[in-house]
């Protein structure tokens, strides 16, 4: 089976295409200009980009979102991760981290599928702790994956090798759910 995934970013293709293959589907990434809403969830985020992305390309197609939830600021930054990062950086976010009592945090991915007339949408949800320092800067990978150890781990996330992160991660979890259902539909 063959997927198209709307997305810009091709560390989560490369993620997600090593995953799908164990179920036989294979995934092409393409660019397109897709609105990203700012609904309350990543589901709904999600299943947007997935229907916005079918009405220009008239195949079935997959898009996922993610958030990254501080629970010591009651989940923010949440559904609006990339852009408080754009906004403020890691200097920004440091020093939020820094004044937090509860270092506790979680990321959760979401993957919709639509074919035009059938929606199915997947979570994952990978918790751990903030670190008060970024780690490994140099390594070309999602910001927050810099600030984040998952529990069980002594490593950030952006340290943990691939085969490993796909094991456990937020988004590994969902996209394991998609190809799970594929296979069964």
């Amino acid at each position: 089976m063959n997927l198209v995934i709307c997305t810009g970013n091709s560390h989560k293709v490369y993620e997600m295409s090593k995953i799908l293959k164990e179920y036989g589907v294979k995934i092409k990434q393409i660019e397109l200009e897709i609105f990203e809403p700012d609904f309350d969830s990543i589901e709904k985020i999600a299943k947007e980009k997935a229907r916005q992305a079918f009405e220009k390309i008239k195949k079935p197609v997959i898009a996922e979102d993610t958030g990254v939830y501080f629970e010591g600021y009651n989940n923010f930054p949440g559904v609006m991760a990339k852009r408080i990062y754009l906004g403020i950086g890691f200097s920004g976010l440091l020093n939020l981290i820094k004044n937090a009592k509860n270092k506790k945090c979680y990321f959760k991915t979401a993957v919709a599928y639509f074919d035009g007339k059938k929606y199915k949408v997947f979570s994952g949800k990978l918790k751990g702790y903030l670190l008060d320092k970024t780690v490994s800067l140099d390594k070309n990978r999602l910001p927050y994956e810099k600030l984040f150890i998952p529990n069980g781990y002594k490593k950030a996330l952006v340290d943990i090798p691939l085969d490993e992160k796909n094991k456990i991660s937020h988004r590994a979890i969902a996209t394991r759910k998609l190809g799970e259902w594929l296979t069964k539909n």
